[in-house]
């Protein structure tokens, strides 16, 4: 059907809002305005009044996880660790005691050269020493005679005197009986003897022999040199034994032992040189004495310990070099009944950490009897079996708890107890 707008073909007006209308709309909507604005003001003005308060829960204590050592108290031996240098015990400045010129040296004269006793070195020209002792011989041999003529003329003085007994006074009977002429000739047969060993000697020094097992250790003359009375040839080194010096602090000293002069060894010493002989290889000497002062510097103590056949240069006994530095471990006294720790385990200097039986976190000051690079020794505060603690601890206090990785924790316990809850529930 058709409208009456589309019979008559023609646009009806739309109808206009009333004046009160509009005013009306207009009202409704601010008052949403203020409503909106009040109400978020108030809403601020609260949240500004009265902020949210948070609230801790109470912190309950956690068990701080520790790595800890069982004490052990044992019987140990102290160790002595102490540096060192190896001097010779037997060091002489070979001289010539006779002039002459050397026309001989032994193939091994040379700086590191061995000998042994009697061994021939060097050898002065002897002609002129062999010229002396004919010439005493001949000397001798003239006195001797003269002394047997002296002897043949006693006999004949004696008959002599017999005869003419009676008639001699007192006085003159050592003359009558030759008695001066005897002991001039006498000195002179001694005289000659003196003259003959001595030129004997003279001769037997020409040859210049090693006194003991020696080294070279420096050359000073040649073949062809001019020498007389106290001239240097050599500096010789004796090689049965070498001598380890070594510094040990003064209150280390109680820990060795030293002859006593009733064949008692000394403390046995470990000798290491690593940069020469590798690492674990070691020689091995004895404590001999202890010198009567002090170093300069540090005014520390020195030792000498002793090392027969430095020079063995077997693959089991290295070579000791003459002035080298070495380590020297000293094997000192027993020590019973004693505990030791690592040295990281100490704090403060004398203080250790203890897990009691509870638990809980004990601190405790000990007194140290020895210590070394690696560990400290103790005597007393420590029983067999207690856990030390060798874990570091930010703040550690005493009675706080702690725990080991053996150990369940609280809050492990709880999650294993909310895991099978859930189970429960599914």
């Amino acid at each position: 059907m058709k409208t009456s707008e589309e019979h008559t073909g023609k646009e009806v007006p739309k109808k206009r809002p009333s004046f009160l209308g509009k005013w009306l709309g207009r009202l409704f909507r601010l008052c949403i305005a203020l409503a909106v604005i009040g109400g978020s003001g108030a809403l601020s003005y609260r949240w500004i009044t009265n902020p949210p308060v948070t609230h801790r829960r109470p912190r309950t204590p956690e068990a701080v996880l520790v790595k800890t050592l069982n004490i052990e108290i044992v019987r140990q031996q102290i160790i002595v660790r102490a540096m060192g240098t190896v001097i010779p015990e037997t060091k002489i400045q070979l001289a010539a005691r006779v002039n002459g010129q050397i026309i001989e040296t032994a193939p091994n004269f040379i700086p590191g050269g061995r000998f042994i006793p009697g061994q021939k070195i060097l050898q002065i020209d002897p002609k002129d020493y062999e010229l002396v002792v004919k010439q005493q011989i001949g000397n001798l041999t003239r006195v001797q005679s003269e002394m047997r003529l002296e002897m043949g003329q006693q006999s004949v003085a004696r008959s002599e005197y017999e005869l003419l007994l009676d008639d001699i006074a007192e006085e003159d009977t050592d003359l009558l009986l030759r008695q001066p002429q005897l002991a001039i000739k006498q000195a002179a047969v001694e005289i000659a003897q003196a003259a003959l060993e001595k030129a004997q000697l003279d001769l037997e020094r020409t040859a210049i022999v090693a006194p003991f097992h020696a080294i070279v250790q420096e050359r000073k003359v040649e073949q062809g040199s001019y020498v007389s009375p106290g001239t240097p040839l050599a500096t010789l080194v004796g090689t049965d034994l070498f001598w380890v010096e070594v510094s040990i602090p003064v209150d280390e000293l109680k820990w060795i032992s030293f002859p006593d002069g009733s064949n008692v060894s000394g403390s046995t010493v470990r000798i290491y040189n690593s940069s020469a002989w590798g690492e674990g290889i070691y020689r091995v000497g004895c404590i001999k004495q202890l010198l009567p002062d002090l170093e300069a510097k540090g005014r520390i103590a020195r030792v000498l310990a002793t090392v027969s056949q430095p020079l063995a240069g077997e693959e089991t006994k290295p070579s000791l070099l003459l002035d080298s530095f070495v380590r020297v471990e000293i094997e000192g006294a027993y020590l019973d009944n004693i505990a030791k720790v690592p040295r990281t385990a100490l704090h403060n200097g004398n203080n250790l950490w203890f897990m009691l039986p509870n638990n809980t976190l004990e601190i405790r000051e000990i007194d140290t009897i020895w210590g070394t690079n690696d560990g400290v020794y103790i005597e007393s505060g420590v029983r067999d079996g207690e856990r030390l603690v060798i874990s570091d601890l930010a703040s550690p206090m005493a009675g706080m708890e702690l725990r080991t990785a053996d150990m369940p924790h609280k809050n492990d316990r709880g999650a294993k107890g909310k895991g099978k809850g859930k189970g429960k529930t599914q």
